[in-house]
């Protein structure tokens, strides 16, 4: 009996100690970009495995979508935004940093990482991927292809 108490005292005590610590670990672009007050709006998943010569699709979406990057290809990827730039976005961006022009932008997406950005301003964004050759080919360029995401 005494066992059951103590194993339901450390499981609620680590449950609020993970729930308070969440939000601090994956806060990576500066806070008075983020809009957190925002209905989300769901997510869409595009995948980064360039793949005989296909690009990303076009994506349409809602004001607070959540577009996520799933690098499914064997080498490191970047995402930049090109022509109109994500100046904001609501909740914790991943893998997306704000650079010097006050811009999101991706810092390097791992094999089998993902990156995610919500979209809280309409309009569309266009963005390159460049996806660094594998290890085995070093000869060969890094590969670079569009997407677009479209805000309704």
């Amino acid at each position: 009996m005494k066992f059951m108490k103590l194993f339901w005292l450390v499981l609620i005590v680590a449950c609020f100690c993970f729930v308070m610590l969440l939000p601090l670990s994956s806060v990576t672009a500066q806070s008075d970009k983020i809009v957190p007050e925002l209905k989300t709006s769901g997510h869409k998943v595009i995948s980064l495995k360039y793949t005989f010569g296909a690009s990303p699709t076009v994506a349409t979406v809602q004001k607070g979508t959540t577009i996520i990057w799933m690098n499914d290809g064997r080498s490191n990827a970047k995402i930049k935004f090109i022509g109109k730039q994500v100046t904001m976005a609501c909740k914790s961006p991943v893998h997306f940093v704000v650079d010097e022009q006050g811009s999101f932008t991706s810092d390097v997406i791992p094999p089998g990482a993902v990156a995610s950005l919500c979209f809280v301003e309409n309009g569309d964004f266009d963005y390159v991927v460049t996806q660094e050759t594998p290890q085995t080919d070093p000869t060969q360029a890094p590969k670079e292809f569009k997407g677009k995401i479209i805000v309704q």
